[in-house]
């Protein structure tokens, strides 16, 4: 669900000192605040999981058929989406599944830190949710050894080293406000950040974002 941004009037942003909620400016000139996001209330990490994973089964539907495609084989296609359907339902029961999993693990909650300033923002888990990821991630990487699935063994490796991820923003090419959720959508040709924030300081945060990425067309 997309929203549009709402505008502040504000001076050169990187040389206010606003203080909201929870964002702070620093005494080394940059905005951090730390966000407990709720994993059961706000679905924004599980629908972004869903879609990585549904390009990626769209990706595998037509390269499968693309072969009988060109024979002209449409019979067979129709006879498989049942069974493409019934692949997409267990897929969504197995990672809804996980997802309530790892919630209950983190505390329901996942609490990332923030620090931003006018080059890009740093979107960084805490660090006793930092070890849970570890563990959770060389859990699922032995399991893939150990059942001889080098994809699930990667998968899991990645898990575990993937625990922050920041924005350069002078590379973003587009920023979505979902402001029902609380997240600031940040996108880079290949990356992908979600910014978390109060509503008190959503529109100081939103706006600042958009003032410094200077490819982003709509401001």
């Amino acid at each position: 669900m997309k929203e549009s941004s709402k505008k502040v009037a504000t001076g050169p942003l990187e040389k206010t000192n606003y203080s909201g909620r929870n964002v702070r400016l620093c005494t080394d000139g940059k905005y951090r605040w730390t966000y407990p996001m709720n994993m059961l209330t706000n679905p924004s990490i599980y629908i972004t999981v869903c879609k990585i994973f549904g390009v990626l089964g769209v990706i595998a539907f037509v390269t499968s058929y693309i072969g009988p495609v060109f024979r002209g084989e449409f019979s067979v296609i129709v006879d498989d989406l049942k069974w493409w359907g019934v692949a997409v339902l267990v897929f969504l029961a197995i990672s809804a599944l996980a997802y309530l999993i790892v919630a209950a693990q983190y505390g329901w909650k996942y609490i990332v830190m923030f620090t931003m300033d006018e080059k890009g923002i740093l979107h960084e888990q805490v660090s006793s949710q930092k070890k849970i990821a570890r563990r959770m991630g060389k859990a699922v990487g032995g399991a893939g050894f150990l059942t001889g699935s080098p994809g699930r063994a990667g998968q899991g490796l990645l898990i575990a080293g993937h625990t922050s991820l920041s924005s350069d923003f002078s590379k973003v090419r587009s920023v979505k406000a979902q402001r029902r959720w609380h997240t600031i959508k940040v996108n880079e040709p290949f990356a992908k950040n979600q910014i978390y924030t109060s509503a008190e300081d959503f529109d100081f945060v939103l706006d600042f974002i958009i003032h410094h990425c200077p490819k982003v067309k709509e401001k």
